[in-house]
């Protein structure tokens, strides 16, 4: 049994004893992903940084050669971050680099941004570029530490409370801008009274998607067949690139551009962001032994409000998906309480 761990262990290049194999595995997904995201826009910004100007409407025709410089740094880390995936028990370096460069980026883009010297369009960069790793980073970093255990626990709480705080900015603040209010002129009118409000709502529903990622590797991290865990991740974090690039646009492309962001970022969100959020829970609710009675009962009609958001989105009926999200979100923030304490 020791020989087939170690071999195992060998196979995912995983040297710490005190590393989940499984958390291993994610590891390696998220890492994995970090460098094919890093790689295309080092790409796309080494050879064809004019639109990139273009696209995020920053009229300074000499940042081409700064864009360049920035897909080569993005580049090298790229190739630290593929590295990572394959060997991670050299992987702590290079993670670490990377790390700090995310965490360094964000405060020279606010400090870009408030000068005039970048729009705040390229917010959608930096959520890809940038924040979406701090936590796997981090935690990863942290493997072996106490703080790293306690902060994994707290997954599925920080899940139901953050998610709780995005369906309440959408019912008290949000709501005025969406397709609940019929009158496209009234909605523009709100958002342009209300900026600030406005972008703060769709901050806490960044932060909610966040944790919930976080919350189903943590779930993956205890189902006995690691393949549907890892399957699992892999298609939320494909849900998580169509909702985080909506949340981007609203905040940073409205109001200026509504009448043709805001119906798409309301696809986006609705149909494939949630959609592939909902299968990914239920391949982790199939995979998970134990879940069986009430509980069980309570699990599928959360997967089926979800389901149900996606057909009413892409249906076009916003009533429905009114519906389905206000049954989705009172079902799911308490249940993500109760499966923290059933799983612990």
């Amino acid at each position: 049994m020791e020989g087939d761990r170690g071999q195992a262990r060998s196979e995912v290049g995983v040297a710490d004893p005190s590393l989940d194999l499984r958390r291993a595995r994610h590891y390696r997904l998220f890492f994995g992903l970090a460098a094919s995201v890093t790689a295309a826009f080092a790409i796309w910004a080494g050879l064809f940084p004019s639109n990139v100007l273009d696209v995020f409407q920053v009229d300074r025709p000499a940042y081409s050669i700064l864009l360049r410089g920035l897909g080569l740094v993005d580049g090298l880390l790229a190739v630290g971050y593929a590295y990572a995936a394959f060997n991670l028990r050299r992987a702590k370096p290079f993670i670490a680099i990377g790390l700090a460069v995310r965490v360094i980026g964000p405060v020279a883009w606010v400090l870009a941004v408030a000068g005039g010297q970048l729009t705040a369009r390229t917010f959608t960069l930096v959520i890809f570029l940038d924040l979406v790793w701090w936590i796997p980073f981090a935690l990863f970093l942290l493997e072996g530490t106490r703080g790293g255990e306690s902060l994994r626990a707290l997954a599925p709480y920080a899940c139901a409370v953050l998610n709780l705080t995005a369906a309440g900015a959408l019912l008290l603040v949000l709501r005025p801008g969406t397709e609940v209010v019929p009158d496209p002129a009234s909605r523009i009118q709100y958002i342009t009274n209300n900026e600030l409000l406005w972008r703060a709502g769709w901050v806490c529903w960044i932060a909610a998607a966040l944790s919930l990622l976080a919350f189903y590797a943590w779930w993956a991290a205890r189902v006995p067949a690691w393949g549907w865990g890892v399957a699992a991740l892999a298609i939320a974090s494909v849900g998580l690139l169509f909702d985080l690039t909506a949340e981007s646009l609203l905040i940073a492309w409205l109001p200026k551009d509504y009448a043709t962001v805001a119906p798409a970022t309301s696809l986006l969100t609705g149909g494939p962001g949630n959609g592939l959020y909902t299968v990914a829970g239920a391949l982790l609710t199939l995979a998970t032994p134990g879940l069986r009675g009430w509980f069980a009962t309570w699990t599928w009609t959360i997967w089926a409000a979800g389901f149900g958001l996606s057909a009413f989105t892409l249906a076009g009926n916003f009533l429905g998906v009114a519906v389905c999200s206000g049954v989705l979100f009172a079902l799911f923030c308490p249940w993500a309480v109760v499966m923290g304490r059933k799983q612990a």
